[in-house]
């Protein structure tokens, strides 16, 4: 029976236009906007696994040239709200879920993302959240997927987890849980895919 159903961020409950923050961000800070894409790239799995601290990050933007006397962390939150898409009907039908089982976070994602999830109080739509940043630890790990269950206090084959990515999904599969590849915005075929794994939905 499933107790719990766990959700990646990035691709399934908001999507973000890094492109545009990117190059945003970078013009209000007076950086060449090749830098900072250059600086996530590079530094992708650090960033992911928290090696790389936010106070590091600003550290590094204003080592490479940002302005002195900006505030950096509240212009990358207005870009970054300016060009993300909050997946609003996928939340509503987690508040319904959340009536029969618990609903989790399990995400990848980088201290700078974590700043916009946090501005948008994204987090308080789900009873826990598993973040690679702060667990040093990142999808498709195994001992990752682990954290969720533990949190949840179920087996991994009472729950359900959703992504984006298939290597994820199939990470999920290996330890156990099952799975759901997800295709943004395509709700009705979630729920489709849930109600085939005899989750009820009010």
């Amino acid at each position: 029976m499933i107790k719990t159903i766990i959700f990646d961020i990035g691709g399934v409950i908001a999507r973000t236009n890094f492109k545009a923050l990117y190059s945003n961000f970078a013009e209000r800070v007076g950086l060449p906007s090749e830098f900072v894409v250059d600086y996530h790239t590079t530094n992708v799995e650090d960033l992911l696994l928290g090696k790389i601290t936010l106070d590091q990050f600003w550290k590094d933007m204003r080592g490479a040239g940002a302005k002195p006397d900006l505030d950096l962390q509240a212009i990358w939150i207005e870009e970054g709200t300016k060009n993300r898409e909050i997946n609003s009907e996928l939340l509503k039908i987690i508040e319904k879920l959340r009536k029969n089982y618990s609903a989790g976070v399990l995400t990848n994602l980088t201290p700078p993302r974590l700043v916009l999830d946090e501005k948008m109080n994204l987090y308080s739509h789900f009873d826990y959240a598993i973040l690679s940043c702060k667990e040093h630890l990142k999808k498709p790990d195994p001992a990752f997927y682990q954290l969720s269950l533990a949190a949840a206090s179920v087996k991994p084959e009472e729950a359900i987890f959703v992504d984006d990515k298939e290597k994820c999904t199939v990470g999920a599969e290996r330890v156990g849980m099952k799975s759901i590849l997800y295709v943004y915005p395509d709700n009705a075929k979630l729920l489709k895919n849930l109600k085939r794994f005899g989750v009820s939905i009010e």
